[in-house]
């Protein structure tokens, strides 16, 4: 309600103001969730090519090789001082398109108030009557738990070719490489920012068993404070393993997880990051919806849960009532050693 009161106390001086902006022609994106968004958000970046973005801190890493003004959300939520910086200079920018993926009420204030010619936003199962509200006058695409996001992202732009964008992230030279073996590598992330997609130690034994019938070798990403969930882990690893938590830059994670020949995780950014690269997936669905969001590259095993989902894109869940989420079975361990022993086969054949 705050939002829309200001933005109705502004909306005859700004309007006035609109005939005396500089013409531009550009485009803004906001999207201010974390990394797998961001991700799956890089499908509508091949289409705008030029645009400036909002994002949360954590995606700046990406961001800073892919866009050309970045705002950080983080800098302006605190103080109605900082949200009006923001939305005036946006305004002042005079964007012609502006693409709201996170549509919250600051994020759809912060559209409004951009003022700009075209405002285009998703509208989905868990918005308020205020944030719907503020989407009038805007495009609206609609979203459901059962449509998957990506394409919704890109009826945005109108478009239909699902391929992110990843081409102007820095390379890593082969001196400053931390990996240089030419073995079949297999990348994990045993956790992630919601420790609800933390997969459990029996479910990674089954895995492990099966990794051991390949002459193969682990790498685990993740950051410092992981480090716990692999000593947990250790007793079943039988293959040569590396561990990269806490040594990769953000910016270069996705150059080091074009370089796995397979990965392996719950629903977390890295596992959007390799479909990027086409690097062949295996997803455990956990409490997250594939019919919503997951991988969508061609070489991709998606492990269902027996529990009904209850985690979603725009109402994510934290903490869970169920014991052995991520749990497989017999058919699934069959399925994960069918998937691998394939890849691996035309790995060694190419």
């Amino acid at each position: 309600m705050f939002y829309i009161i200001i933005y109705l106390l502004f909306y005859p001086i700004l309007k006035i103001l609109t005939y005396f902006r500089n013409k531009k022609s550009k485009n803004l994106i906001i999207q201010t969730a974390k990394i797998g968004d961001y991700v799956n958000t890089t499908v509508i970046f091949n289409k705008l090519k030029n645009f400036d973005i909002i994002i949360d801190k954590i995606n700046y890493p990406f961001a800073k090789y892919q866009a050309n003004k970045i705002f950080i959300i983080n800098d302006y939520k605190k103080g109605i001082k900082n949200k009006l910086k923001l939305a005036f200079t946006l305004f002042w920018n005079n964007y012609e398109n502006v693409y709201i993926l996170m549509p919250n009420s600051f994020n759809l204030f912060l559209g409004q108030m951009s003022f700009a010619k075209n405002k285009i936003t998703i509208q989905h199962y868990s918005n308020k009557w205020y944030e719907k509200v503020l989407m009038m006058g805007m495009k609206k695409i609609i979203h459901t738990k059962e449509t998957l996001t990506i394409k919704n992202y890109l009826k945005m732009i109108n478009e239909n070719d699902i391929e992110k964008n990843w081409k102007n992230l820095p390379l890593i030279d082969d001196k400053q490489n931390l990996i240089t073996s030419n073995k079949f590598k297999v990348g994990i992330s045993l956790s992630a920012g919601n420790k609800l997609k933390t997969i459990d130690n029996e479910t990674w034994e089954k895995i492990f068993n099966i990794l051991g019938e390949f002459d193969l070798e682990i790498y685990f990403f993740g950051l410092e404070n992981e480090k716990i969930f692999l000593e947990k882990i250790k007793p079943f690893i039988k293959n040569n393993y590396i561990s990269l938590f806490g040594k990769i830059k953000l910016e270069n994670l996705p150059f080091y997880i074009s370089q796995m020949n397979l990965y392996i995780s719950s629903d977390t950014g890295n596992s959007y990051i390799a479909d990027s690269f086409n690097v062949p997936i295996i997803t455990l669905e956990g409490p997250c919806c594939f019919k919503e969001q997951k991988p969508t590259g061609k070489n991709v095993l998606l492990l269902h849960s027996s529990y009904k989902s209850f985690s979603f894109v725009f109402k994510t869940a934290y903490k869970s009532k169920y014991d052995n989420l991520y749990a497989i079975t017999k058919n699934q361990e069959i399925e994960i050693k069918e998937f691998i022993t394939k890849i691996y086969k035309d790995s060694q054949s190419s």
